[in-house]
């Protein structure tokens, strides 16, 4: 089954998230040192984008980046600051409006994602939370209730790009792995073959494969008696690769070399290519494709809103 990206979801909770952080729904402060920029008079601070930064951190290791790689990323999600910016200036121009009901109700869903309650009442304002809703419902009035994706739309799409609707080739193999590194003096390699082959002959006498791989196997698969699961072409090693697609439904291998060290596998089934049928992905595809294409209009309706806004940037 092919896996659609979650592009405007991800672009949607950023601006959402952003939209939250502290000094976005600030009144302006004409300072430079305070605040990264401006738009039309209103300021994103710098504490905004040092929160965000620090978010971003922990899901994408900003801290193994170079600097300069670093620096990129923060302009980025400047960039989305400053696009969550103008939409709430658009919502406010198109008459939006929040009840005080609707905030009450979010910042109780907020507090719940929020376990430090002090920290919770310093960072989120009923301006941010009014700011954040104001800003979803533009969206979803702009934008999502005017995208629509047609059959003939998404069959073309799909025909288009039959190779990503199309599964490869699979075998679910187990395995009994007895460790040695490829560097090991010969009497190790030699210890570590006569227990794999010790291993091979009870096989073939009649020993239960799984049993074998909890008892002997040195991998972590042991716990599930070697079983791997399905794999594809390009996930394993080479000689342990060829030697998996080689093999018939319920055969075992011969010993099989690794960087690792000496494997037996086992396949206890094979699915062949198969192009997975326009009516199984239906609903995900159009899923897909409306969120592209409310993606690309927000992009570009803040590309022309950026054209005409007073954008003064200090980063």
């Amino acid at each position: 089954m092919p896996k659609f990206p979650p592009l405007m979801t991800n672009f949607l909770i950023l601006i959402a998230f952003t939209l939250l952080l502290p000094g976005c729904g600030e009144k302006p402060k004409q300072d430079s040192k305070i605040n990264v920029a401006y738009i039309d008079g209103s300021p994103i601070s710098r504490k905004a984008l040092d929160t965000e930064m620090k978010r971003l951190s922990q899901r994408f290791y900003i801290n193994s980046m170079s600097e300069k790689q670093r620096q990129q990323m923060k302009k980025e999600v400047l960039d989305i600051l400053i696009g969550g910016k103008l939409l709430y200036k658009a919502s406010k121009q198109k008459g939006i409006t929040v009840t005080a009901q609707e905030i009450k109700e979010e910042l109780a869903k907020t507090k719940k994602e929020y376990p430090d309650t002090k920290k919770f009442k310093n960072d989120f304002t009923e301006a941010d939370i009014r700011q954040k809703l104001a800003v979803e419902k533009f969206i979803s009035l702009e934008f999502a209730d005017k995208t629509t994706i047609t059959d003939k739309g998404s069959k073309k799409y799909y025909q288009d790009h039959l190779a990503d609707f199309t599964r490869p080739p699979q075998v679910k193999v187990s395995h009994i792995l007895i460790k040695v590194a490829e560097d090991a003096a010969k009497k190790e390699k030699n210890a570590a073959l006569k227990k794999i082959k010790q291993i091979q002959e009870k096989l073939k006498n009649g020993a239960d494969f799984s049993e074998m791989a909890r008892k002997f196997s040195e991998d972590r698969s042991k716990d599930n008696g070697g079983n791997l699961g399905y794999v594809i072409k390009g996930q394993m090693v080479k000689s342990f690769e060829d030697a998996a697609f080689g093999l018939k439904k319920g055969e075992i291998s011969d010993i099989v070399t690794t960087k690792f060290g000496y494997h037996l596998i086992k396949v206890a089934d094979k699915k062949p290519i198969m192009v997975v049928p326009y009516k199984d992905v239906e609903v995900k595809l159009k899923n897909y494709l409306k969120e592209r294409a409310i993606q690309e209009k927000i992009a570009k309706f803040i590309k022309e809103r950026r054209q005409k806004a007073d954008i003064k940037i200090y980063l």
